[in-house]
């Protein structure tokens, strides 16, 4: 389940809603626009539309998602500004700076941001938490908390607008293959206690991707 096209959302939730009742899956009660207008000024932003009819077609909240964790309501969400783009594009791995050279480090956190040529940006180690701050954001609209640091985001502004991504204490990364919330919760759907967002993620530093090409 990819991020869909919203050509394809009347089907894709209808055939959501299906499985969830056919799987006596229990939800909140749906949201009205009102509803969802009232969080959105809130926080500054228009929820990604996926998300926006699910609230409003198949239900708010579920008691025990992943892992048996709750998916959030949104009455419970944080009210914060969530105006400002989250900047990453791909995933970058906070705790490896230890050991990276500046150089390494440097190629990491552009592609991790998605920046190349003339855009790249070069990376004061000293001020690195400030750029991931400034990349991050106030992150996402928190889907799930699953402890131990790592929660489920939805991403409601930059580059990667209506995607999942996970966020961990080391770093933060798209599920792989990317999804929507609408392709988030199908997947769950499918898999129940097997959901594995990152089964085709396999973590090479970009600087070693980089070394291996140019070898002969």
């Amino acid at each position: 389940m990819p991020v869909h096209d919203p050509r394809d959302y009347p089907q894709v939730l209808a055939r959501i809603k299906d499985k969830v009742e056919r799987q006596g899956i229990e939800l909140g009660p749906v949201l009205t626009e009102a509803e969802i207008e009232d969080f959105e000024r809130a926080c500054r932003t228009r929820l990604p539309e996926g998300y926006r009819l699910f609230l409003q077609r198949i239900g708010d909240g579920c008691a025990a998602m992943v892992d048996g964790f709750r998916l959030t309501r949104l009455a419970d969400v944080e009210r914060k500004d969530l105006s400002a783009p989250f900047r990453f594009v791909n995933h970058f791995v906070w705790e490896a700076e230890y050991s990276l050279t500046d150089d390494e480090l440097d190629n990491e956190v552009n592609f991790a941001l998605g920046l190349q040529g003339a855009e790249r940006v070069h990376v004061d180690r000293e001020n690195l938490d400030e750029l991931i701050e400034w990349a991050m954001a106030n992150q996402g609209l928190e889907l799930i908390d699953v402890g131990c640091g790592q929660t489920f985001e939805l991403i409601t502004a930059g580059p990667c607008a209506g995607e999942v991504w996970d966020f961990a204490d080391v770093g933060v990364q798209p599920c792989c293959e990317r999804q929507d919330f609408l392709g988030w919760f199908e997947l769950w759907l499918d898999h129940r206690d097997d959901v594995n967002y990152q089964k085709d993620f396999v973590y090479q530093p970009v600087h070693t991707t980089n070394r291996s090409a140019g070898a002969t």
